[in-house]
């Protein structure tokens, strides 16, 4: 927020989400405290860039084995880089929005730059997924800045083909949604989005106001978390899940496994709707500031029945995951109980294989996931009725008088 010396603030051009997670602005490094994550994520993109450039010269140049070994190790540290820096963007911009209390979409470009980022970010975290995956189906040993890391084979080389691949065109999407949202935040800064008409600087005056704030401070806070959160749940849990059908295409396994599977992917397709409420929930926050009889009145007792929705919406996730989670453990178990001490197994469906694991961290995934969103719809929905009964207490006895029904 840009403040004058009329004491008139001015709404700024972009999202505050957009701000928390880039930084004042779609380029801009002007705003002091987010300074650290712009250069978070534009260091995360050089990183990734270089890395592709590694890459795509790996595969397409003609270079000795012996550098191209080299090169390799090269190309992994980078990777290995770039996810470092991604997590560290992410923890970043959770400290500055519990730091502001929540955030709100305000602007067509703050919702566009927004999404793109969330765009690079869906692409590296499939394009890295991948390619760490399909390493370990190869048994390749990977080292990070000349520092050897555990040896992870999977003993399933027929997947590292598709994963080679899934890397490969994830790379070319990552890239392109990297130069959009260059070419996007280059636009802005060159022709800025006029400024947002003038408001007077909010001041509570009055009980009904401070109730108001503190329950759209509630929707923000809670329902940003559960968003980012189940959002983040949700992405790992379809790339874990896109692996697991990818595997059982190339070696099929019993029903059971097919029975937990689908399971998941119920659950899954719960957790996209509850994403879309929990993303409700803080449009909501600027709603119940505006309009505070339009939310807590006598006469709209039935405004949050998107947090009632969402509440049962993930109470049937949690059963859904849950019956998925125990068809992997008890899949898992079977397969445990049914080897024989030193007698060596040729038969791969009955052997624990790294798709019965995928499976079994995908349903736990989505549990987590929807008991987040239970807890959230809850604690909403109680701080909803907490806030109407001190409204209707605090509101003006004239206004209780006309929402008396007359008697004649």
């Amino acid at each position: 927020m840009k403040r004058f010396s009329h004491n008139v603030s001015v709404q700024p051009n972009y999202s505050e989400l957009d701000e928390i997670f880039s930084g004042g602005g779609l380029m801009s490094v002007s705003t002091g405290r987010n300074i650290a994550s712009v250069v978070i994520f534009w260091l995360f993109a050089l990183v990734c860039a270089a890395a592709f450039l590694l890459g795509w010269g790996l595969d397409h140049a003609p270079i000795d084995p012996a550098k191209r070994d080299e090169l390799s190790d090269l190309h992994v540290s980078l990777g290995f880089t770039a996810a470092a820096l991604f997590l560290l963007q992410i923890i970043v911009g959770l400290a500055l929005f519990i730091y502001r209390g929540g955030a709100e979409l305000r602007s067509g470009r703050g919702v566009t730059g927004f999404w793109l980022r969330q765009l690079v970010f869906l692409a590296f975290i499939v394009m890295a997924g991948a390619g760490l995956l399909a390493m370990a189906y190869r048994g390749e040993a990977m080292f990070f800045w000349a520092q050897p890391l555990p040896l992870w084979d999977l003993a399933e080389r027929s997947l590292s083909g598709p994963l080679q691949k899934t890397h490969v065109y994830a790379a070319y999407a990552f890239a392109a949604a990297v130069l959009a949202y260059a070419a996007f935040a280059s636009f802005d800064r060159i022709f800025p989005a006029p400024p947002a008409g003038a408001l007077e600087p909010w001041a509570p005056t009055s009980a009904v106001v401070l109730i108001a704030n503190g329950l759209a401070q509630s929707f923000r806070f809670f329902g940003g978390a559960a968003f980012w959160l189940q959002l983040l749940l949700g992405i790992i849990s379809g790339v874990l899940l896109g692996f697991g059908f990818a595997g059982r295409t190339i070696s099929p396994g019993e029903t059971v496994f097919g029975d937990a599977i689908y399971w998941a992917v119920g659950a899954l397709a719960i957790l996209v709707l509850t994403t879309l409420l929990a993303f409700k929930y803080m449009k909501t926050a600027g709603g119940i500031r505006k309009d505070p009889a339009g939310y807590l009145s006598r006469d709209h007792r039935w405004t949050f029945w998107f947090v009632i929705v969402g509440a049962v919406l993930s109470v049937l996730g949690l059963l859904d995951s849950f019956g998925g989670l125990g068809l992997s453990v008890a899949l898992l178990i079977g397969k445990t109980m049914s080897q024989p001490p030193g007698i060596a197994i040729t038969d791969p469906t009955k052997i624990i294989r790294a798709l019965d694991i995928f499976v079994l961290l995908v349903n736990f995934s989505l549990l987590f996931a929807h008991f987040i969103g239970f807890g959230v719809a809850a604690w909403l929905r109680i701080s909803s009725l907490q806030a109407r009964h001190q409204y209707l207490v605090a509101r003006p006895p004239a206004t209780l008088a006309e929402t008396q029904t007359p008697t004649a």
